[in-house]
């Protein structure tokens, strides 16, 4: 009985949630467990997500592992050359190469194709910005003017997706759906 949630704990409960706690079993732990969690003004917020807007928090919780990704795939510079004997063409390359990266999943769950048509809009939407952000506008300038645009870099890096995807997927995964990254060289 000493351990049982206080008079002043039951009421503050109360004034939270408009349910009478004087007849429930609850410790003082479970208690003011209950008071930080329901008293938090974020809370209802929290709850009443809907799972596309929950990948957008994870994936903006998880950016900088992802822009960790980015900065190897930037430090990655090469030449493609024209194959033609005279005066060959050359072009700045960027990145470990083009790809094409996806999510398969089982076409019948709509949690899935929620997230997946959520992780494709951000993808190109709130994350691109936030990678793009990270750069000045002279380093925006340079990227333009060797012919790779951060843009398209970000947008076409196998690296980068594989980074992206693998977070959705992780993401999937933390609420029991699964996904599987397919990701091919183009």
């Amino acid at each position: 009985m000493d351990n049982t949630a206080t008079p002043r704990q039951r009421w503050a409960l109360y004034c939270i949630t408009k349910k009478d706690y004087r007849n429930e079993i609850l410790s003082k732990e479970e208690a003011a467990k209950l008071i930080k969690e329901l008293g938090d003004p974020n809370y209802k917020k929290k709850v009443n997500k809907s799972l596309s807007e929950e990948l957008l928090d994870y994936l903006k919780e998880h950016f900088n592992e992802m822009f960790n990704d980015a900065i190897t795939s930037l430090s990655q510079k090469s030449i493609v050359v024209e194959d033609k004997p005279k005066d060959p063409k050359k072009w700045a390359f960027v990145g470990f190469g083009c790809g094409i990266t996806y999510l398969d999943y089982r076409k019948n769950n709509k949690k899935a194709e929620e997230i997946d048509k959520a992780a494709r809009k951000y993808h190109y939407d709130n994350i691109e910005k936030m990678f793009l952000n990270k750069f000045t506008k002279k380093e925006h300038k340079y990227y333009e003017k060797i012919g790779c645009p951060l843009e398209a870099i970000w947008a076409q890096d196998q690296n980068m997706q594989l980074s992206y995807y693998y977070k959705v997927q992780d993401f999937a995964k933390s609420k029991g759906i699964e996904m599987k990254v397919v990701s091919r060289l183009d």
